[in-house]
């Protein structure tokens, strides 16, 4: 027979514990893991919005460069068109090709001012004297003293040379080296009419060669 104060079972609290401890863990566990994932993604975008400036940096870095070489490339070829080395050079070869001719020339490239029938070079060309004077292939033609082809010119005159092909003092002959829309060419005139210059493009083709060998060169 029991009696009236028989301990009662203390199997319910521990079920209820279980259950709540159930229902309360998948709560806990997503409040948990959407942490994670918020620190997560935040992480990812300070990273991503890390890369997207350095990689800015980087092609402005490489676009200021590129535009450096340009310039600098484009200062080279504006300098290396026509300089004093050329020049020098020319003096040279003309030395020699005179020799070759049996000729005598005077030239701008030796620092001399070439007397042409009573036209001296490059005066004539600086003063504006030869302007509306001066043909190519009987068209009117205008030149333009610039012996650094620094010019905008059509035509720029590099150099001028003047020689004889006889020793009585006549029979001048006249040669303009030139920069035609940035191209070598070498005219040449034996003739006047008045104050009109009348050239053609020389057929000597040991002089084009040689003016055209040192304009191209580095």
């Amino acid at each position: 027979m029991r009696g009236k104060h028989a301990p009662r079972s203390t199997r319910w609290p521990i079920i209820i514990l279980v259950i709540i401890a159930v229902i309360l863990a998948p709560i806990i566990y997503g409040a948990s893991s959407r942490n994670r994932t918020t620190k997560n993604q935040t992480t990812v975008s300070k990273k991503t919005s890390h890369s997207s400036i350095s990689s800015s940096s980087s092609v402005k870095s490489s676009s200021t460069s590129s535009l450096s070489q340009s310039s600098s490339s484009s200062d080279v070829k504006l300098k290396s068109a026509w300089n004093t080395t050329k020049n020098k050079q020319l003096s040279a070869f003309m030395s020699q090709w005179q020799t070759e001719m049996n000729q005598t020339y005077s030239g701008t490239y030796d620092g001399q001012k070439p007397d042409y029938y009573g036209i001296s070079f490059p005066t004539a060309l600086e003063n504006g004297r030869l302007s509306g004077h001066i043909k190519f292939d009987n068209q009117n033609t205008t030149v333009e003293w610039s012996p650094n082809a620094n010019s905008s010119a059509k035509n720029q005159v590099l150099a001028v040379a003047v020689g004889q092909t006889s020793s009585n003092g006549y029979n001048r002959i006249l040669y303009l080296f030139i920069a035609q829309e940035k191209q070598p060419k070498v005219y040449v005139s034996q003739t006047t009419n008045g104050e009109d210059l009348y050239f053609t493009e020389t057929q000597n083709t040991a002089l084009k060669d040689g003016f055209s060998q040192i304009y191209n060169s580095n």
